[in-house]
């Protein structure tokens, strides 16, 4: 009887885990110039919507390459119809960037369809940006069910100058100057 137990046990365990939601993983290529800046769309690795087919919770990570420091801004959104919530809401738990937490924003709802979200803005980093998005697709509890939920997204990145030596050189050259003229009025005074 307790070998009856153990086995069922372990195959309630086994279907629970094989019903989440299948996680997106994809490494995004950032468009855009150092003058004007730089943005991406997220999206699964067929350059569509982030799709979860199969209900149940998911992490999704995207990873962008960028060299040199930037302020960062990124945002997250989707919605549904109010009246099919099990089989296309996405509800964010939580995401984010390098570690940074993304204000997860509070649902509502205009004319008949739900609106949630998550924001991030003018966040300093530089090197590699991990975005990772925690959430469950469908209703809360629900997984395995076919459904069809998606969400978008998006990150800009607006490089920051990095001065040049010639301006380290003025500015030492410009603290001797008032390092100068204060010994010298020290000196008459």
């Amino acid at each position: 009887m307790h070998k009856i137990k153990l086995l069922a046990a372990a195959v309630l365990a086994l279907s629970a885990a094989a019903a989440q939601a299948v996680n997106v993983n994809n490494n995004i290529t950032l468009d855009g110039d150092a003058e004007s800046g730089f943005s991406a769309g997220l999206s699964d690795p067929s350059g569509t919507l982030v799709n979860h087919k199969v209900s149940g919770l998911f992490t999704d990570t995207f990873t962008f390459s960028f060299a040199g420091g930037a302020l960062v801004d990124v945002w997250l959104n989707t919605s549904a119809s109010a009246t099919k919530l099990a089989t296309q809401q996405i509800v964010f738990t939580s995401a984010t960037l390098n570690g940074v937490a993304l204000q997860i924003t509070n649902p509502y709802e205009l004319g008949g369809t739900v609106f949630r979200g998550a924001e991030l803005f003018e966040v300093p980093t530089s090197g590699t940006l991990q975005l990772i998005v925690h959430g469950y697709a469908g209703l809360q509890g629900s997984s395995g069910s076919t459904i069809s939920a998606s969400y978008s997204g998006g990150l800009n990145l607006i490089p920051t100058a990095v001065p040049e030596p010639g301006t380290y050189a003025m500015l030492l050259a410009g603290l001797g100057v008032v390092g100068f003229v204060a010994r010298r009025r020290q000196r008459k005074g």
